[in-house]
């Protein structure tokens, strides 16, 4: 087990400013935070995650807990195998971490792959040549903090725009990209109300965050895509420069278009960030005179697949449906995501409190660590 020196360059630069925004606004409630993965077989990387809690985090001295399958245990599709509860600032920078040691040893016990330039650069190449858009890489959640650097240098030489972390950017001179995550906009829901959560995180990253960086709203927490992107674009007006939508794979975007010629393909309609929902929410935008605000997908398009989807339908359709693309996936991995399902002012007393289409899933088998 090697863990680094310091968590901060191998972060995703958005749970860097959101414990910025955190610390400024005086917010710092207990939270929950599940992990899962989506396929099943045999968990690892647990050990290396707990470790990584306990070198970086005051969690357990403030409270908290850590609760999760055993090393090497089998789990299933969506289970969860790790729940983590404290203050949330003293979670939500380690996300990144946490999930890459999980998402790696979890791939190589069960598949013995691991992730390499060649194909990095091939997948990264061919949606950049497709798009012939801004394209910036998000996989550092999906492996080891040491494999970042050069993953994010073959996404670079292929083409790509920027990536998540300052270790991965600094390959190229940058500094990482990223603005406002779900895990942020559960903190606002709790004090705000599930409804305000988008426009309310939206409000404080403008707040608080330099005027340099870019305002790109997240706007499917509530599974409200087009009503946040409007209300969002209305009370920033000109400071908004973009919106993303990162809708999961348990929801269907908001007034979906449907187009019967295409009603049995999984890209066109259906759950997660899909033709139809983006369709819609571009020709709102246009409606409501906010041409210039930019669109920006991520959840899935790191399969090729679904890219070229999207800019078929673009020629067909005769509308630009995105501005720009991030991507993770663009190597064989089992992805461990996290999530933020409950919100309070101490553990006994926790709010659900989760984006659309990801609750508390409770598992007996997990034991405290």
């Amino acid at each position: 087990m090697q863990l680094p020196q310091h968590f901060e360059p191998y972060t995703d630069k958005y749970f860097l400013r959101s414990l910025e925004i955190l610390q400024k606004e005086n917010l710092n409630p207990f939270v929950r935070a599940q992990i899962f993965l989506r396929d099943s077989g045999f968990i690892h990387g647990l050990e290396d995650a707990v470790a990584l809690i306990q070198k970086f985090s005051k969690l357990r001295e403030n409270g908290g807990r850590i609760y999760s399958l055993i090393e090497g245990d089998s789990y299933t599709s969506e289970e969860t195998v790790m729940l983590i509860e404290g203050r949330v600032q003293d979670i939500i920078y380690l996300e990144t971490l946490i999930l890459g040691f999980i998402s790696s040893e979890t791939t190589w016990f069960n598949d013995k792959t691991r992730p390499d330039r060649a194909t990095v650069k091939k997948n990264v190449s061919e949606i950049v040549e497709l798009v012939k858009r801004p394209v910036s890489y998000f996989g550092a959640r999906h492996y080891r903090y040491v494999e970042d650097k050069e993953l994010a240098q073959a996404a670079f030489a292929a083409g790509a725009t920027g990536a998540s972390t300052d270790f991965g950017a600094s390959v190229v001179g940058k500094k990482g990209v990223g603005t406002i995550p779900h895990s942020l906009e559960a903190i606002f829901a709790w004090k705000h109300g599930m409804e305000n959560a988008v426009v309310k995180t939206t409000d404080a990253f403008d707040k608080h965050i330099d005027p340099a960086v870019s305002r790109i709203a997240l706007v499917d927490f509530n599974n409200k895509e087009i009503d946040d992107s409007l209300r969002v674009a209305k009370m920033l007006k000109d400071k908004v420069y973009g919106i993303r939508v990162d809708t999961s794979g348990e929801n269907t975007m908001q007034d979906e278009a449907f187009f019967p010629n295409h009603k049995d393909d999984p890209y066109w309609h259906g759950k997660g960030v899909t033709i139809g929902g983006v369709y819609k929410l571009r020709k709102e935008l246009l409606a409501h005179g906010f041409q210039e605000i930019k669109i920006v997908l991520s959840s899935g398009f790191g399969n090729i697949a679904k890219v070229k989807a999207f800019v078929e339908a673009e020629k067909e359709l005769g509308i630009s449906l995105f501005d720009e693309l991030g991507v993770g996936q663009v190597y064989p991995a089992r992805i461990a995501t996290m999530d933020i399902v409950g919100v309070g002012d101490n553990l006994t007393m926790l709010q659900p409190m989760a984006k659309v289409g990801r609750a508390y899933r409770p598992n007996p088998r997990l034991h405290e660590r």
